[in-house]
Protein backbone atom coordinates (compact mmCIF):
# COMPACT_ATOMS: atom_id res chain seq x y z
CA UNK A 1 0.00 0.00 0.00
CA UNK A 2 1.57 3.40 -1.23
CA UNK A 3 1.88 5.87 1.97
CA UNK A 4 0.72 8.75 0.23
CA UNK A 5 -2.87 7.28 -0.24
CA UNK A 6 -3.10 8.06 3.97
CA UNK A 7 -1.07 11.63 3.46
CA UNK A 8 -3.57 12.41 1.03
CA UNK A 9 -6.48 11.31 2.85
CA UNK A 10 -5.54 13.44 6.23
CA UNK A 11 -4.39 16.18 3.85
CA UNK A 12 -8.26 15.99 2.04
CA UNK A 13 -10.28 16.06 5.67
CA UNK A 14 -8.27 18.36 6.91
CA UNK A 15 -8.31 21.04 4.53
CA UNK A 16 -12.51 20.07 4.04
CA UNK A 17 -12.32 20.83 8.35
CA UNK A 18 -10.61 24.33 7.77
CA UNK A 19 -13.23 25.11 5.15
CA UNK A 20 -15.92 24.10 7.45
CA UNK A 21 -14.68 26.06 10.25
CA UNK A 22 -14.20 29.00 7.76
CA UNK A 23 -17.81 28.20 6.65
CA UNK A 24 -19.51 27.68 9.90
CA UNK A 25 -17.84 30.50 11.98
CA UNK A 26 -18.83 33.09 9.19
CA UNK A 27 -15.01 33.77 8.41
CA UNK A 28 -14.06 33.60 11.45
CA UNK A 29 -16.09 35.99 13.38
CA UNK A 30 -17.39 33.49 15.75
CA UNK A 31 -14.54 32.04 16.57
CA UNK A 32 -13.34 32.40 20.32
CA UNK A 33 -10.22 33.57 21.15
CA UNK A 34 -10.51 31.84 24.54
CA UNK A 35 -10.21 28.60 22.36
CA UNK A 36 -7.95 29.45 20.01
CA UNK A 37 -5.87 26.18 21.49
CA UNK A 38 -8.39 23.74 21.01
CA UNK A 39 -8.83 24.52 17.44
CA UNK A 40 -5.25 24.21 16.79
CA UNK A 41 -5.74 20.79 18.48
CA UNK A 42 -8.37 19.42 16.63
CA UNK A 43 -7.26 20.22 13.31
CA UNK A 44 -3.62 18.88 14.11
CA UNK A 45 -5.71 15.30 15.54
CA UNK A 46 -7.77 15.86 12.68
CA UNK A 47 -4.45 15.19 10.22
CA UNK A 48 -3.57 12.72 12.57
CA UNK A 49 -6.28 10.17 13.30
CA UNK A 50 -7.01 10.47 9.51
CA UNK A 51 -3.89 9.89 8.72
CA UNK A 52 -3.61 6.21 10.83
CA UNK A 53 -7.30 5.48 10.38
CA UNK A 54 -6.89 5.56 6.54
CA UNK A 55 -3.69 3.82 6.81
CA UNK A 56 -5.00 0.91 8.85
CA UNK A 57 -8.09 0.64 6.79
CA UNK A 58 -6.33 0.29 3.34
CA UNK A 59 -4.53 -2.78 4.63
CA UNK A 60 -5.57 -5.62 2.84
CA UNK A 61 -7.10 -7.77 5.86
CA UNK A 62 -8.94 -4.49 6.82
CA UNK A 63 -10.32 -3.22 3.81
CA UNK A 64 -11.71 -6.82 2.91
CA UNK A 65 -14.32 -6.02 6.23
CA UNK A 66 -14.43 -2.32 4.96
CA UNK A 67 -16.14 -3.99 1.40
CA UNK A 68 -18.20 -5.85 3.27
CA UNK A 69 -19.40 -3.19 4.82
CA UNK A 70 -19.78 -0.52 1.53
CA UNK A 71 -21.33 -3.35 -0.41
CA UNK A 72 -24.34 -4.02 2.53
CA UNK A 73 -24.77 -0.58 2.51
CA UNK A 74 -25.92 -0.96 -1.06
CA UNK A 75 -28.25 -3.79 -0.62
CA UNK A 76 -31.12 -2.54 1.43
CA UNK A 77 -31.31 -6.23 2.32
CA UNK A 78 -28.11 -6.32 3.69
CA UNK A 79 -28.28 -2.89 4.78
CA UNK A 80 -31.05 -3.55 7.26
CA UNK A 81 -28.37 -6.19 8.76
CA UNK A 82 -25.58 -3.80 8.85
CA UNK A 83 -27.99 -1.38 10.83
CA UNK A 84 -28.52 -4.20 13.09
CA UNK A 85 -25.07 -4.83 13.49
CA UNK A 86 -23.83 -1.39 14.29
CA UNK A 87 -26.61 -1.30 16.54
CA UNK A 88 -25.94 -3.88 19.06
CA UNK A 89 -21.61 -3.19 18.62
CA UNK A 90 -21.27 0.05 18.47
CA UNK A 91 -24.61 1.92 20.14
CA UNK A 92 -25.50 -0.57 22.56
CA UNK A 93 -22.03 -2.21 23.24
CA UNK A 94 -23.55 -5.60 23.98
CA UNK A 95 -20.66 -7.62 23.17
CA UNK A 96 -19.23 -6.02 26.64
CA UNK A 97 -22.64 -7.02 28.59
CA UNK A 98 -21.30 -10.42 27.98
CA UNK A 99 -18.54 -10.39 30.09
CA UNK A 100 -19.57 -8.60 33.16
CA UNK A 101 -22.30 -5.88 33.60
CA UNK A 102 -20.73 -3.34 35.47
CA UNK A 103 -18.14 -3.62 33.02
CA UNK A 104 -20.31 -3.38 29.99
CA UNK A 105 -22.23 0.09 32.55
CA UNK A 106 -18.77 1.62 32.97
CA UNK A 107 -18.32 1.54 29.60
CA UNK A 108 -21.61 2.83 28.59
CA UNK A 109 -20.49 5.98 31.26
CA UNK A 110 -17.25 6.32 29.39
CA UNK A 111 -18.04 6.44 25.92
CA UNK A 112 -21.26 8.00 25.82
CA UNK A 113 -19.58 10.55 28.62
CA UNK A 114 -17.04 11.14 25.65
CA UNK A 115 -19.39 11.75 22.49
CA UNK A 116 -21.86 14.14 24.77
CA UNK A 117 -18.59 16.42 25.49
CA UNK A 118 -17.16 16.24 21.79
CA UNK A 119 -20.99 16.72 20.55
CA UNK A 120 -21.13 20.25 22.80
CA UNK A 121 -17.69 21.54 22.57
CA UNK A 122 -16.46 20.84 18.83
CA UNK A 123 -19.49 23.15 17.61
CA UNK A 124 -18.56 25.81 20.22
CA UNK A 125 -14.69 25.59 19.14
CA UNK A 126 -14.71 25.87 15.63
CA UNK A 127 -16.99 28.56 15.70
CA UNK A 128 -20.61 27.01 14.95
CA UNK A 129 -22.54 27.20 17.91
CA UNK A 130 -22.59 30.42 19.87
CA UNK A 131 -25.39 32.02 22.71
CA UNK A 132 -26.74 35.70 22.61
CA UNK A 133 -28.82 37.48 25.04
CA UNK A 134 -32.55 37.61 23.95
CA UNK A 135 -33.97 40.00 25.57
CA UNK A 136 -33.59 40.36 29.42
CA UNK A 137 -34.08 37.00 30.50
CA UNK A 138 -33.72 34.28 27.94
CA UNK A 139 -31.26 32.94 25.46
CA UNK A 140 -31.08 31.72 21.70
CA UNK A 141 -28.78 29.21 20.43
CA UNK A 142 -27.52 29.60 17.07
CA UNK A 143 -25.79 27.04 14.95
CA UNK A 144 -24.08 28.38 12.17
CA UNK A 145 -25.88 31.57 11.58
CA UNK A 146 -29.14 29.85 12.22
CA UNK A 147 -31.54 30.15 15.58
CA UNK A 148 -32.20 26.67 17.09
CA UNK A 149 -33.77 26.87 20.26
CA UNK A 150 -34.96 29.49 22.62
CA UNK A 151 -34.51 29.55 26.65
CA UNK A 152 -34.75 30.61 29.74
CA UNK A 153 -32.02 29.96 32.31
CA UNK A 154 -34.14 28.83 35.14
CA UNK A 155 -36.08 26.23 32.83
CA UNK A 156 -35.15 22.75 32.22
CA UNK A 157 -33.24 23.04 28.79
CA UNK A 158 -30.90 26.00 30.37
CA UNK A 159 -30.03 23.82 33.34
CA UNK A 160 -29.30 20.98 30.59
CA UNK A 161 -27.16 23.91 28.69
CA UNK A 162 -24.97 25.32 31.20
CA UNK A 163 -24.76 21.73 33.02
CA UNK A 164 -24.47 19.40 29.99
CA UNK A 165 -20.26 19.15 30.04
CA UNK A 166 -20.68 18.46 33.97
CA UNK A 167 -22.67 16.03 33.22
CA UNK A 168 -20.47 14.68 30.41
CA UNK A 169 -17.54 14.39 32.87
CA UNK A 170 -19.16 12.91 35.58
CA UNK A 171 -20.11 10.11 33.36
CA UNK A 172 -16.20 10.07 32.02
CA UNK A 173 -14.69 10.41 35.41
CA UNK A 174 -16.93 7.53 36.36
CA UNK A 175 -16.31 5.36 33.65
CA UNK A 176 -12.44 5.76 34.02
CA UNK A 177 -12.02 5.46 37.32
CA UNK A 178 -13.44 1.86 37.11
CA UNK A 179 -11.32 1.11 34.48
CA UNK A 180 -8.55 2.39 35.64
CA UNK A 181 -9.30 0.62 39.02
CA UNK A 182 -9.19 -2.66 37.04
CA UNK A 183 -6.21 -2.42 34.91
CA UNK A 184 -4.44 -1.66 38.95
CA UNK A 185 -5.94 -4.61 40.21
CA UNK A 186 -4.75 -6.92 37.38
CA UNK A 187 -1.27 -7.72 38.54
CA UNK A 188 -1.68 -10.96 36.33
CA UNK A 189 -0.32 -9.39 32.91
CA UNK A 190 2.32 -6.75 32.87
CA UNK A 191 0.26 -5.42 29.73
CA UNK A 192 -2.47 -4.25 31.95
CA UNK A 193 -0.73 -1.70 33.51
CA UNK A 194 1.35 -0.58 30.75
CA UNK A 195 1.20 2.97 29.48
CA UNK A 196 -1.02 2.09 26.22
CA UNK A 197 -4.23 1.37 28.33
CA UNK A 198 -3.14 3.49 31.56
CA UNK A 199 -2.15 6.65 29.41
CA UNK A 200 -5.55 7.32 27.93
CA UNK A 201 -7.63 6.72 31.20
CA UNK A 202 -5.30 8.61 33.50
CA UNK A 203 -5.48 11.34 30.40
CA UNK A 204 -9.78 11.34 30.31
CA UNK A 205 -9.46 11.57 34.21
CA UNK A 206 -7.47 14.72 33.88
CA UNK A 207 -9.84 15.89 31.58
CA UNK A 208 -12.77 15.25 33.14
CA UNK A 209 -11.87 16.16 36.73
CA UNK A 210 -10.51 19.71 35.95
CA UNK A 211 -13.45 20.68 33.32
CA UNK A 212 -15.36 20.04 36.55
CA UNK A 213 -13.17 22.07 38.68
CA UNK A 214 -13.44 25.22 36.04
CA UNK A 215 -16.57 26.17 37.36
CA UNK A 216 -15.58 25.67 41.27
CA UNK A 217 -12.21 27.55 40.33
CA UNK A 218 -14.37 30.66 38.89
CA UNK A 219 -16.97 31.09 41.63
CA UNK A 220 -13.95 31.35 44.13
CA UNK A 221 -12.86 34.37 43.42
CA UNK A 222 -9.66 33.90 42.54
CA UNK A 223 -8.36 34.46 39.43
CA UNK A 224 -5.21 32.52 39.42
CA UNK A 225 -6.90 29.66 40.67
CA UNK A 226 -9.12 29.62 37.83
CA UNK A 227 -6.42 30.76 35.17
CA UNK A 228 -4.47 27.42 36.62
CA UNK A 229 -7.59 25.49 36.41
CA UNK A 230 -7.77 26.51 32.95
CA UNK A 231 -4.54 25.61 31.56
CA UNK A 232 -4.49 21.86 33.32
CA UNK A 233 -7.73 21.27 31.45
CA UNK A 234 -6.47 22.59 27.76
CA UNK A 235 -3.35 20.91 28.12
CA UNK A 236 -4.74 17.64 28.66
CA UNK A 237 -7.44 18.16 26.72
CA UNK A 238 -4.74 19.14 23.81
CA UNK A 239 -3.12 15.78 25.07
CA UNK A 240 -6.03 13.80 24.60
CA UNK A 241 -6.96 14.70 21.18
CA UNK A 242 -3.10 14.52 19.88
CA UNK A 243 -3.44 11.20 21.74
CA UNK A 244 -5.72 9.56 20.20
CA UNK A 245 -4.99 7.58 17.29
CA UNK A 246 -1.68 6.14 19.24
CA UNK A 247 -2.97 4.43 22.42
CA UNK A 248 -6.28 2.22 23.10
CA UNK A 249 -8.46 4.74 22.34
CA UNK A 250 -7.63 3.90 18.77
CA UNK A 251 -10.07 0.98 18.77
CA UNK A 252 -13.22 3.74 18.39
CA UNK A 253 -11.66 3.87 14.46
CA UNK A 254 -11.59 0.11 14.47
CA UNK A 255 -14.14 -0.86 15.94
CA UNK A 256 -16.76 -0.88 12.78
CA UNK A 257 -14.22 -3.25 10.60
CA UNK A 258 -16.12 -6.00 13.14
CA UNK A 259 -19.18 -4.90 12.11
CA UNK A 260 -17.72 -6.22 8.73
CA UNK A 261 -16.49 -9.25 10.12
CA UNK A 262 -20.21 -9.81 11.29
CA UNK A 263 -21.58 -9.16 7.90
CA UNK A 264 -18.97 -11.95 6.47
CA UNK A 265 -19.95 -14.66 9.04
CA UNK A 266 -23.58 -14.20 9.33
CA UNK A 267 -25.35 -17.15 9.57
CA UNK A 268 -26.62 -17.66 5.79
CA UNK A 269 -23.29 -16.52 4.50
CA UNK A 270 -22.03 -19.49 2.33
CA UNK A 271 -19.75 -21.54 4.91
CA UNK A 272 -16.46 -23.65 3.86
CA UNK A 273 -16.35 -27.42 5.13
CA UNK A 274 -13.02 -29.38 6.19
CA UNK A 275 -11.73 -31.47 2.80
CA UNK A 276 -10.71 -34.21 5.32
CA UNK A 277 -14.18 -34.81 7.78
CA UNK A 278 -15.98 -31.96 6.54
CA UNK A 279 -16.18 -30.52 9.83
CA UNK A 280 -18.34 -26.37 8.96
CA UNK A 281 -14.99 -23.96 8.63
CA UNK A 282 -14.65 -20.08 7.92
CA UNK A 283 -17.17 -18.70 5.27
CA UNK A 284 -15.74 -19.02 1.66
CA UNK A 285 -15.18 -15.59 1.00
CA UNK A 286 -13.30 -15.37 4.11
CA UNK A 287 -11.11 -18.14 3.38
CA UNK A 288 -11.01 -16.84 -0.19
CA UNK A 289 -9.22 -13.71 1.13
CA UNK A 290 -7.13 -15.10 3.11
CA UNK A 291 -5.37 -17.37 0.92
CA UNK A 292 -5.07 -14.76 -1.44
CA UNK A 293 -3.54 -12.77 0.96
CA UNK A 294 -0.82 -15.46 1.62
CA UNK A 295 -0.61 -16.35 -1.87
CA UNK A 296 0.23 -12.24 -2.31
CA UNK A 297 3.06 -12.94 0.28
CA UNK A 298 4.70 -16.06 -1.51
CA UNK A 299 2.80 -18.45 1.41
CA UNK A 300 1.43 -21.75 0.02
CA UNK A 301 0.05 -24.53 2.55
CA UNK A 302 -0.79 -27.23 -0.64
CA UNK A 303 -4.56 -26.58 0.80
CA UNK A 304 -3.09 -27.20 4.88
CA UNK A 305 -5.60 -24.59 5.33
CA UNK A 306 -8.79 -25.83 4.11
CA UNK A 307 -8.66 -28.59 7.04
CA UNK A 308 -9.78 -28.24 10.44
CA UNK A 309 -7.62 -28.36 13.93
CA UNK A 310 -8.01 -31.31 14.53
CA UNK A 311 -7.30 -32.69 10.94
CA UNK A 312 -4.23 -30.94 10.75
CA UNK A 313 -3.19 -32.64 13.92
CA UNK A 314 -4.00 -35.75 12.73
CA UNK A 315 -1.75 -34.66 9.74
CA UNK A 316 1.19 -34.14 11.82
CA UNK A 317 1.24 -37.24 13.85
CA UNK A 318 0.96 -39.27 11.02
CA UNK A 319 4.06 -37.55 9.04
CA UNK A 320 6.04 -38.10 12.39
CA UNK A 321 4.79 -41.33 12.64
CA UNK A 322 6.08 -42.26 9.32
CA UNK A 323 9.36 -40.59 10.31
CA UNK A 324 10.00 -42.90 12.94
CA UNK A 325 8.51 -45.83 11.70
CA UNK A 326 5.76 -45.85 14.17
CA UNK A 327 1.47 -45.76 13.70
CA UNK A 328 0.74 -43.77 16.62
CA UNK A 329 -3.19 -43.67 15.05
CA UNK A 330 -5.08 -44.52 11.93
CA UNK A 331 -4.71 -42.49 8.65
CA UNK A 332 -6.29 -38.91 8.16
CA UNK A 333 -8.75 -39.24 5.41
CA UNK A 334 -7.74 -38.45 1.96
CA UNK A 335 -9.01 -34.69 0.90
CA UNK A 336 -11.81 -34.98 -1.27
CA UNK A 337 -14.26 -32.31 -2.67
CA UNK A 338 -16.86 -31.15 -0.64
CA UNK A 339 -19.65 -29.15 -1.26
CA UNK A 340 -19.71 -26.31 0.02
CA UNK A 341 -22.84 -25.73 3.25
CA UNK A 342 -24.94 -22.84 2.85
Amino acid sequence: MSRWLPLRDAALATALLLAAVYGGSSGLAHLDAALLGYLAATVAACFVTVYRTSAFWRRPPSAFYARALLEAVRRPRELRRLLGAAGRDLAAQRFIARRSRVRWLAHLLLSVGTLVSFAITLPLVWGWLRFEADGGRSYRAILVAVPVVRFAPEGVVGWLVFHGLSLAAVAVALGATYFLLVRLRARGGAHETAGFHLAPLLLLLAVALSGLALPAAGRSGLPGLFRAAALVHEVSVVALLLALPFTKLAHLLIRPLHVGAQLVRAPGALRAGCIGCGAPLAPVAQRDAVERLLAARGFRFARHQRRCPACRRRQVATAQAELLGAQFQPRPAASAARPEAA
